[in-house]
C-alpha cells in the first residue's frame, strides 16, 4: 500500500527551469533523463501493463498538483520528482531474473537501490549532469522511494523525498484530491485508466510473497503470503518471534535477573 505525506515548505531552494512537454494534458518536464526513465518502465509492458499506467498516473497526478500551486512549483525540483515517481516501483518487476529484484530485501528497498543505480548509469552515459545528481541527491532519491510505505518516517525527511511519496498517495484510488484540477484528473484517467490497480497489486504482492519470502517477512507483503501462498509461514521470522526467542534464552541464562540488573 502507498500513503500520502504531509507537505513542508521550509528551507527549500527555488526550482530550476527545465524544458517541458505535454502528457495527458499535463505540462511535464522533458529532459533526456526523464525520457530515459519513461522508456525504462516500458519493461513492465509484457507481464504488468497495469503498472506502467500506475507509474504514469503517479507522476502526472503529482505534476498536476505541483502545477496548480505556484509556491510548490517554485520550491520543488521537478526532474527529481519525475524520476522518483516514474521509478518508484522497479522492485515490482516480475520478470525472471530481474536485475532490480533481490530475494532478501523488501520491494521498497529494491526499488530505491534500482533507481539510484540506474541514475548512476545515466550519469556515466552523459544523460544527466553528474554535479547535480550528486551523492546527497541520490540519497534523497533512495529515501523517497525506500520509505514510500512509511508515512511516519518520511514526514521527517526533506520536501523532495516527501513528494515522491505524496504523489503516490494522490494516485491511489479514492475520492478526488482537491490539489489536482478536475480537468487534469479527467485527462490523466482517460489516457491511463485506473481499472486494474487493486487486482494487479494483489497479484504482484502475492508473487513477492511466493518468490521472495525472505523479503516479505515483517512487512505488509507477509499478509499476502499468509492468505494466498500455500505453505507460506512467517512464524520464526517475525520480530515477535525473534524477541520471544530472546526472552526464553535470557530467562534460561539469567533466571534471577530483575529490571534493575
Amino acid at each position: 500500500m502507498k500513503f500520502s505525506s504531509v507537505l513542508a515548505f521550509a528551507g527549500v531552494a527555488v526550482a530550476a527551469k527545465y524544458p517541458t512537454t505535454v502528457v495527458a494534458g499535463v505540462e511535464v518536464i522533458d529532459t533526456p533523463l526523464v525520457r530515459e526513465a519513461r522508456q525504462l518502465i516500458e519493461l513492465f509492458q509484457e507481464k504488468q501493463p497495469y503498472l506502467i499506467k500506475h507509474l504514469y498516473r503517479t507522476w502526472l497526478f503529482g505534476a498536476a498538483a505541483i502545477n496548480a500551486n505556484e509556491t510548490l512549483k517554485a520550491s520543488l525540483d521537478i526532474e527529481f520528482h519525475a524520476v522518483g515517481t516514474l521509478l518508484h516501483d522497479l522492485g515490482w518487476d516480475m520478470r525472471d531474473n530481474s536485475p532490480y529484484v533481490t530475494l532478501t530485501d523488501r520491494f521498497e528497498v529494491d526499488s530505491g537501490n534500482a533507481a539510484v543505480n540506474w541514475v548512476k548509469e545515466q550519469i556515466k552515459g552523459d544523460k544527466c549532469a553528474s554535479k547535480k545528481w550528486n551523492a546527497a541527491r541520490l540519497e534523497k532519491l533512495y529515501d523517497g522511494i525506500s520509505l514510500q510505505t512509511e508515512l511516519s518516517i518520511i514526514k521527517y525527511k526533506n520536501i523532495q523525498s516527501q513528494w515522491i511519496v505524496n504523489s503516490v498517495g494522490l494516485e491511489f484510488p479514492g475520492p478526488r484530491n482537491p490539489l489536482i484540477p478536475e480537468k487534469d484528473y479527467n485527462n490523466i484517467l482517460a489516457a491511463y485508466p485506473n481499472d486494474y490497480l487493486y487486482r494487479g497489486s494483489n497479484e504482484t504482492f502475492t508473487w513477492m510473497a511466493e518468490h521472495k519470502p525472505e523479503g516479505s517477512y515483517n512487512t505488509f507483503i507477509q499478509d499476502f503470503g499468509t492468505a494466498f501462498v500455500p505453505g507460506y509461514n512467517a512464524t520464526g521470522h517475525r520480530l515477535f518471534d525473534i524477541l520471544q526467542g530472546g526472552v526464553s534464552m535470557e530467562v534460561a541464562a539469567h533466571p534471577n535477573a530483575t529490571p534493575d540488573s
